[in-house]
């Protein structure tokens, strides 16, 4: 898994977290296009801990993305959704 530079948005940190598909059989293929990458994103207040104190929202896709920097990208506009109220069922206001 590899974590990208952090962001912020309206007082939040981003962390986007990009890591190589995994097989049915749960091996990881870093240098196989066919497998691309899945993406999550830690949403933490700016100066927390994110480990500790942040929230990971997994981005669910039917498919995997082309590469680490398309799943980068949504990762930035999901956080982005997640934090303005806009993703059902997802929520950072008790952070």
């Amino acid at each position: 898994m590899t974590t990208q530079s952090t962001k912020t948005y309206k007082g939040y940190e981003i962390h986007p977290l990009i890591y190589p598909r995994r097989t049915a059989n749960g091996v990881a293929h870093r240098n196989s296009i066919d497998s691309g990458y899945d993406a999550s994103v830690r949403i933490c207040r700016v100066g927390a801990n994110a480990a500790a104190d942040g929230r990971v929202f997994r981005l669910s896709y039917f498919r995997p993305f082309e590469g680490a920097g398309k799943a980068r990208m949504a990762c930035m506009e999901h956080a982005a959704q997640v934090i303005d109220g806009r993703v059902d069922g997802q929520t950072v206001s008790d952070l």
